[in-house]
């Protein structure tokens, strides 16, 4: 379906029926919402599934913004987290469940750090509670800004080359749906995708560490325990978080939801009882 909120036309899928308990799925960078297809098909018998396109990805759209046309403060995260409370709240759904991975993970955590009563419970894969520095977060938004205008100027299939031949995703490499998944990356539209990484970026985002301890929703930080930088970061989460819990995925990297559908499908029938 398709819903017009006050800043975007946003692309959604729907699976389940909405009598069942609300089950919100944030994907990651570059994402889209078929990215959780595999697990949302397998939750669909007992969840009503809700999968944006994060703006930004997808088929969602900027609508005219004739003020500000060229800015990206609409992509920020407290503006996007703004939008998705628009979509629950279109779907006269008022306390959901919350997955997010790695940029849906970071929004996932604002969401119900600072909405705890419209989430039940929330789950973070591989994600951060953002950069805690001035002098980190300037040096990586320096280091995004050069992402995205790799982004705007490099050909699609040579920039999406030059990103997943990152350390980070190793493992994602050599999954049997890799070039499904990347392949269906190029269809994006890159001015809206480097708009996202300069108004959401970690770089841009106000970080969450010195709120973790406000929490109020029970939360469980995931990470693949082949992800050594991530597992790091859940496992300091974890420890600042009341109402929290850890798991760590065996035999998994960062891209957790097709690296290991499986045991995350099987994870959040377990926390989302």
């Amino acid at each position: 379906m398709t819903l017009t909120t006050r800043r975007f036309e946003l692309s959604v899928t729907l699976l389940g029926k909405p009598t069942c308990p609300p089950l919100l799925l944030l994907h990651g960078f570059l994402g889209e919402a078929s990215d959780w297809l595999g697990i949302a098909q397998q939750l669909a018998s007992r969840y009503f599934v809700i999968i944006p396109d994060i703006p930004g990805h997808g088929a969602t759209r900027l609508l005219p913004q004739p003020s500000t046309p060229h800015s990206t403060e609409p992509y920020s995260l407290e503006s996007v987290a703004g939008t998705i409370l628009e979509l629950l709240a279109a779907l006269k759904q008022d306390r959901t469940y919350l997955c997010g991975y790695s940029m849906g993970g970071r929004l996932a955590l604002y969401l119900a750090l600072r909405h705890p009563t419209r989430f039940q419970a929330a789950c973070i894969l591989s994600s951060t509670a953002g950069l805690r520095t001035d002098e980190e977060r300037k040096v990586r938004c320096l280091h995004d800004e050069e992402i995205a205008r790799k982004l705007e100027t490099m050909p699609l299939p040579e920039f999406l080359e030059f990103w997943y031949s990152q350390a980070l995703f190793t493992s994602f490499r050599q999954h049997p749906q890799f070039a499904q998944a990347t392949m269906r990356r190029r269809e994006m539209r890159t001015q809206e995708a480097a708009a996202s990484l300069r108004g959401m970026g970690t770089g841009a985002q106000t970080p969450l560490w010195d709120i973790l301890s406000t929490n109020r929703v029970p939360i469980t930080f995931v990470a693949g325990e082949r992800d050594a930088k991530f597992v790091a970061l859940a496992q300091e989460m974890q420890v600042n978080t009341p109402f929290s819990s850890l798991a760590i995925i065996p035999n998994a990297g960062h891209v957790l939801h097709y690296e290991a559908g499986s045991s995350v499908q099987v994870l959040l029938e377990k926390i989302f009882t």
